[in-house]
C-alpha cells in the first residue's frame, strides 16, 4: 500500500468514527422534569399606537440545569383579537415545537404586537392582555403580554398592583387635574388622588382594568380589588357631565356582553376626610362597589346612574351623602347602605333592587368588631319624593342600637315616597317601626307585588309606568325642578321618583 493510500484510508476512517459519533442520540429531559426560568413574568408594550403599527420586545428563556432540555409546545393562548408574534431561537410563531435549551444555557425569545387601533374596541381593546404559554408535559408555564391596544389616555401605564399618584405638581393653579375628553381615560391598576380634584368635564370617558392584586403596603393579606380611584382627605373627584354629555366610568371590556357585568373593577373610595366630591350626570357601571365612602367624607350625587356593581351601589360609613334624581339599579348588594350612621339626603331617586336577596335601603347607627365591642354615631336621614323597590318583602333594613331609647341618635324621616316593607320589618327591633307609616313615612305608599310602577323591569326603564302608583305622590321641592331627563315637574303634585311622567 502507498502512503498516498495509506493516508487515503486513514482519512476515510476518521471520517467514519465522526460519522457514527454524531449518530448518537442526546437524551433530553422532557416533560413534567423540564423546569423554565424566564428573564421577565410579563412582556408589556408601552407604545401607544395612534396608527396601524407593530412593536418588538424580547426576554431570555433559561435552563439552569446540567441536561439539555425539550419544550413540547410554545404558543400563543388567543385571548384578545389583538395579534401577538413571537420568535423563539428561529422559530416563529404561533405555535412552534420541540424548542431545545443546552444545559446552563438560555435563549432568546423576540415578541411582536400589531395593533390597529382604528379596529373596534371589542376587536382591539384598550388594553390587549394575552399569555404565551410553554408546555412540557402536564405542565405548563406562563408569561403574560400586555399591550396598549388604542390609542386613549392612559393613567398609570401598566403597572397593576401599584397607585399611580394625582397631587399637587399634577394639578393646575386651579387645583384641578382634567381629565381630556377627545380621547378615553383608561385605568390599569389604580389611582390615588392628594392635594387635588381629579375632574372629568361633559362628555368623559373613563374605562377600568381591574382584577384581584396584590400589594403588601396595602389590605391586610397584601390581597385587594385592583381598579379603582382613591382618594385623600385633601383630595375629592367631580365628574360633571350633562344630559346629553354625561361622564361614563365602566369596565375596559367593551363587548356588548359585558354591558351588564358586575364586579369588573373595585370602583371609588372616598377616603376618610374626603370632602367636595361630586357626580352630576354621572354613569357608574360595572364596580364591585360603585362608591365606597369612609368617615367624614361627604359627596353629592345628583342625576346620575350607578348599576350593575358587584355589591352596593353606595357604602357609607358615618359619612353624609346627598343625592338627588338619580337611579340605582342591578346592584347585586344593598343597593345604599350606611354603617355607623351618618346623614343621607335623598330627594327624587330611584332605588330598583330586583332580582338579588339584598335591600334598597340600609340604616345604621353603629358598628361593631369581632369581639362584639360595638362604636355608634348618629343617624340622619331624610328621603323625599323617592322610589325604594325591589324582589324581596321589604327593602327596608333599620337598625338602631339603642332601640327608640335616645332619639337623638337616629332621626330618620320619609316622605311621599314608595317603600316596600312587610310585617317582619314592622315587628324588628321589638316593634319600634310599628308606626312606620304614620311617625316616620309620611304620605307613603307600601308598594304591593301587584302594584304598577315602572315602565319596563326588563329593558331597565324605570320611568313610570302610566299607571304607576308613584304618579302624582310626590310634593314639590324647589332644590329639584325638573326630573332627570330635564323635563319640569307638576308644581302642584310631582311624582315620586327620578322621573316625571309625561302623558303624551
Amino acid at each position: 500500500m502507498t502512503l498516498l493510500q495509506k493516508l487515503i484510508f486513514l482519512a476515510v476512517a476518521v471520517l467514519l468514527f465522526l460519522t457514527t459519533a454524531c449518530d448518537v442520540e442526546t437524551e433530553f429531559l422532557t416533560g413534567n422534569n423540564v423546569q423554565l426560568r424566564f428573564s421577565a413574568d410579563t412582556v408589556a408594550f408601552d407604545t401607544v399606537f395612534v396608527a396601524r403599527g407593530s412593536a418588538t420586545q424580547r426576554m431570555k428563556v433559561y435552563n439552569d440545569g446540567e441536561q439539555p432540555i425539550k419544550i413540547d409546545r410554545v404558543r400563543v393562548e388567543g385571548r384578545t383579537g389583538v395579534n401577538f408574534i413571537f420568535n423563539i431561537d428561529g422559530s416563529r410563531g404561533p405555535e412552534a415545537r420541540d424548542i431545545v435549551i443546552w444545559g446552563n444555557d438560555s435563549i432568546f425569545l423576540f415578541v411582536e404586537v400589531e395593533v390597529d387601533p382604528t379596529n373596534p374596541e371589542n376587536i382591539s381593546p384598550f388594553i390587549a392582555e394575552d399569555r404565551l404559554l410553554f408546555e412540557t408535559g402536564d405542565i405548563q408555564d406562563e408569561v403574560v403580554l400586555l399591550a396598549f391596544g388604542q390609542n386613549a389616555n392612559y393613567l398609570n401605564g401598566f403597572d397593576r398592583g401599584q397607585f399611580g399618584r394625582i397631587f399637587t405638581m399634577n394639578c393646575g393653579t386651579d387645583g384641578f387635574f382634567t381629565l381630556p375628553t377627545d380621547l378615553p381615560t383608561v385605568i390599569y391598576g389604580s389611582i390615588t388622588v392628594e392635594d387635588c380634584i381629579l375632574r372629568a368635564l361633559p362628555g368623559t370617558k373613563i374605562y377600568f382594568h381591574g382584577g384581584i392584586q396584590r400589594n403588601e403596603q396595602f389590605a391586610g393579606n397584601g390581597f385587594f380589588n385592583d381598579g379603582l380611584i382613591f382618594t385623600t382627605a385633601t383630595g375629592a373627584v367631580q365628574f360633571l357631565g350633562t344630559l346629553e354629555e354625561p361622564v361614563i366610568l365602566r369596565t375596559d371590556r367593551l363587548e356588548p356582553r359585558f354591558d351588564q357585568d358586575p364586579a369588573k373593577y373595585r370602583g371609588l373610595v372616598l377616603g376618610a376626610g374626603s370632602r367636595n366630591n361630586r357626580l352630576e350626570h354621572t354613569q357608574l357601571l360595572n364596580a364591585i362597589v360603585g362608591i365606597t365612602i369612609d368617615s367624614a367624607a361627604e359627596v353629592t350625587i345628583e342625576n346620575s346612574v350607578i348599576a350593575y356593581s358587584g355589591g352596593s351601589a353606595i357604602s357609607a360609613y358615618q359619612s353624609d351623602v346627598t343625592i338627588r334624581n338619580s337611579v340605582f339599579h342591578d346592584n347585586f348588594g344593598n343597593a345604599i347602605q350606611f354603617v355607623k350612621g351618618g346623614t343621607l339626603i335623598m330627594e327624587h331617586s330611584t332605588i330598583a333592587n330586583y332580582g338579588v336577596d339584598a335591600s334598597g335601603l340600609v340604616l345604621t347607627n353603629f358598628s361593631c368588631d369581632d369581639n362584639d365591642i360595638c362604636l355608634f354615631s348618629r343617624m340622619t336621614a331624610r328621603v323625599r319624593n323617592s322610589i325604594i323597590s325591589g324582589s324581596r318583602g321589604s327593602e327596608l333594613i333599620f337598625l338602631d342600637i339603642f332601640e327608640g331609647n335616645e332619639p337623638s341618635q337616629w332621626n330618620v324621616l320619609f316622605n311621599n315616597s314608595v317603600v316596600r316593607t312587610d310585617q317582619p320589618f314592622l315587628d324588628s327591633q321589638d316593634g319600634i317601626y310599628a308606626d312606620f307609616y304614620n311617625s316616620i313615612c309620611r304620605n307613603c305608599h307600601n308598594l304591593e307585588f301587584s302594584d304598577p310602577l315602572f315602565s319596563s323591569l326588563i329593558t331597565d326603564n324605570y320611568q313610570l309606568d302610566s299607571l304607576s302608583v308613584a304618579r302624582n305622590l310626590g310634593a314639590f321641592l324647589p332644590s329639584v325642578p325638573t326630573d332627570k331627563l330635564g323635563i319640569e315637574r307638576d308644581m302642584g303634585m310631582p311624582d315620586a321618583g327620578a322621573f316625571e311622567r309625561i302623558d303624551r
